[in-house]
């Protein structure tokens, strides 16, 4: 017997206009169903259906991430309705508009509707050969449906949930109408892990998505990018469910589900050794190097997006990103881009030590800092004007993905009214300085594997983890680093250990542990590239493929004695060494006095230890690192739509609702933390989230 599936073409949306008292019309669903025989190709289409819903939010997602923080700031050409977003003037009751382009949860709708849809009417128990013929797009029908209701969660606070189709606008009034139909986000987290989690365990990361993930491309983009990895997505759910519930089961099971995604056999994923850096200590007359932007260019072997959403860059053709008008100058906006990196960001990199490691040889090893003040540098020259010198200092990842040169005499002298500068922000050009016509860029990147390794250093912070997880951030979470008793502690790595891997189905049954032979994060000790020294770190046989994230702006992070975990030193037992030897002519008092010069040291040892992993002093060390991790987000993650959201889970799990606020109101200075219009818009949980427009 055949099954019918319904192809959407009219899908439930929320009405937009006057605000009323009525929330029924807040869904009009548009009743135009097709019904069809659920053939394979069918099943192709409608996929690609549900893609191209999610080309409607693509922008907005990036847009509404990140206005709002603290990181970017408006300028004179910034439209009403970004304005507006990023203002916080959408948050209240009484906001300016509620007919903002952007705030339209309509379209997040539609990509739910689809799925929903889609799941009600495909043949889960269909097999061929044995398996479940639809099992990989039921499983990413499921995962999109999942990521956009904790989107539409993050941006709203609580929103109308369910997992039924909603086909006709009486069963819309009735969801509408129903306050329990509003979900926050540990209801809606629940309801999500709930229903991906019977599919954990058949996820080989990419595999299991729909059609041949190696040949399959759109846009010479691979299909496997496409879809969401369930493992990734429930280690998201888990993580904003354990910062709303506190609970330490939520963090570990993110950890785990974290951990499994990332070290599948075959398919480990690592940090990476993509950054930007000093080259030696000749500061005044040296720019940095490396390649640190080219993981943005999505065609390239150093990319680091593993989801992604493909994009036309034609508007005839369908739903294309118009991002690069909006943080870069183009002529689409007459070169004026329409946002700015803030004053904020400037503070946060330059408030870095970029230590520069120098090997001259055994004997002569040294660790020397880079100028923290401006004047320090000379201005260097690049091919389209100068470095600001204020980039030069600190981090250098500002440095490296943002630039505003002057526009060339050309553009000045045939266009006058364009802006005579060119501001670029790589994330958003492939990776180049600056764009020569109205390019759109062909895909929109919602996961990066640095960030996804971020996301897992919260984890392991909040579960009580924070040796590892600042390993994350200084070393790169190898198998050396966790078998290093002085980066991870005994205690530590034993509770570590106990979260066991789920494992999985057939020869990779075991793909995924803790312990030296299974944690499969390649390897990188001391820096080093190969055996014969090519390099100027001393050589371990071991070839790089991943630095602490804090490298890849801040130079040679994992020898900096300025970057570590902090600690009370109060508790601390001073070591005494060992002065004396033993050798063929000592006494038996100099066997009686090493010995006790060594159980001395041990003791000292062991008595630091104890109180180092003591609850109390964990609980300090996890409370200081959930705040450098906030700041390495603010370094890595800069302008792709995630820093609201970073800011908002700090928020959840510490309680402290004026937190955003404080944060936003740092826009364009330190100095002004805690007042102005910015403080007062985002103070109080109830302005975090935008209002849900109503008809």
């Amino acid at each position: 017997m055949k099954t019918k599936s319904i192809i959407l073409s009219g899908l439930l949306l929320l009405g937009l206009g006057a605000s009323t008292t009525s929330c029924e019309d807040m869904f009009t669903p548009e009743n135009k169903l097709v019904t069809t025989d659920l053939a394979p190709q069918d099943t192709v289409y409608q996929m690609m259906g549900i893609v191209k819903d999610m080309q409607k939010i693509a922008d907005r997602t990036i847009l509404l991430g990140e206005l709002r923080g603290d990181l970017i700031d408006i300028n004179d050409h910034t439209p009403t309705a970004l304005a507006e977003i990023a203002n916080g003037l959408c948050n209240s009751d009484e906001a300016v508009s509620v007919a903002n382009d952007y705030n339209r949860p309509a379209d997040y709708y539609n990509v739910i509707n689809s799925c929903n849809i889609y799941l009600a009417y495909v043949d889960s128990l269909l097999k061929t050969h044995g398996e479940y013929y639809y099992e990989p797009e039921i499983i990413s029908a499921k995962t999109y449906r999942a990521w956009t209701y904790l989107e539409l969660t993050k941006i709203y606070g609580q929103v109308p949930f369910t997992f039924d189709p909603v086909t006709t606008p009486q069963a819309a009034e009735q969801l509408a109408a129903s306050t329990g139909n509003f979900y926050d986000m540990q209801q809606v987290c629940n309801k999500c892990i709930d229903d991906l989690l019977p599919y954990a365990l058949l996820d080989r990361n990419h595999e299991l998505q729909p059609f041949d993930y190696n040949s399959w491309r759109f846009k010479n983009k691979q299909g496997r990018f496409f879809f969401i990895p369930v493992r990734l997505m429930l280690a998201e759910l888990y993580l904003w469910r354990g910062c709303v519930t506190h609970s330490k089961s939520d963090f570990v099971e993110a950890v785990r589900y974290y951990h499994d995604y990332l070290t599948f056999t075959n398919e480990e994923l690592t940090t990476g050794t993509n950054r930007t850096y000093w080259t030696g200590v000749q500061f005044s007359n040296a720019t940095p190097s490396g390649n640190y932007g080219a993981q943005f260019e999505y065609s390239g072997n150093n990319s680091t997006y593993q989801v992604i959403i493909p994009m036309d860059t034609i508007q005839y053709y369908g739903n294309y990103s118009d991002l690069r008008s909006v943080f870069c100058a183009s002529p689409k906006n007459k070169n004026f881009a329409l946002v700015n990196p803030s004053r904020r960001i400037r503070e946060i990199s330059q408030a870095q030590d970029n230590c520069v490691y120098v090997y001259n040889g055994p004997s002569d090893i040294d660790t020397v800092s880079a100028p923290r003040t401006s004047d320090q540098f000379s201005m260097a020259r690049t091919a389209g004007g100068s470095i600001d010198p204020e980039l030069l200092v600190g981090d250098l990842r500002l440095n490296s993905v943002y630039s505003n040169q002057a526009a060339s005499q050309n553009t000045i002298m045939y266009h006058a009214d364009y802006s005579e500068e060119e501001q670029t922000i790589k994330k958003y050009t492939d990776g180049r300085n600056r764009l020569y016509d109205d390019e759109r860029q062909d895909f929109v990147g919602l996961y990066r594997t640095p960030i996804i390794y971020l996301h897992f250093a919260e984890a392991l912070n909040y579960a009580g983890f924070p040796e590892t997880a600042f390993a994350v951030l200084k070393y790169g979470l190898s198998e050396s680093v966790l078998q290093d008793r002085t980066k991870i502690s005994h205690d530590e790595y034993q509770r570590l250990s106990a979260i066991a891997s789920y494992g999985f189905s057939g020869e990779y049954g075991n793909a995924a542990g803790w312990d030296r032979n299974r944690f499969r994060t390649r390897d990188m000790e001391t820096g080093g590239f190969d055996a014969g020294g090519m390099s100027n770190y001393p050589p371990d046989g071991q070839r790089a493929t991943q630095y602490g994230i804090h490298a890849f702006g801040s130079g040679d992070a994992f020898f900096n004695p300025n970057y570590y975990l902090p600690t009370d030193s109060s508790g601390i037992v001073e070591v005494p060494a060992v002065t004396m030897w033993l050798n063929e002519e000592s006494t038996p008092e100099d066997s009686l006095e090493y010995d006790r010069q060594v159980e001395a040291r041990t003791q000292a040892l062991q008595t630091n230890e104890d109180w180092l992993t003591s609850d109390e002093v964990r609980e300090k060390r996890q409370a200081a690192l959930a705040k450098m991790i906030l700041e390495e987000e603010a370094l890595e993650g800069m302008f792709e739509g995630t820093r609201y959201y970073d800011l908002m889970r700090y928020a959840l799990y510490t309680g402290d609702e004026n937190f955003i606020a404080t944060e936003v109101s740092k826009r364009k200075g330190a100095e002004n933390a805690g007042t102005g219009e910015l403080y007062n818009n985002f103070a109080g949980r109830q302005n975090w989230y935008l209002k849900l427009p109503k008809r």
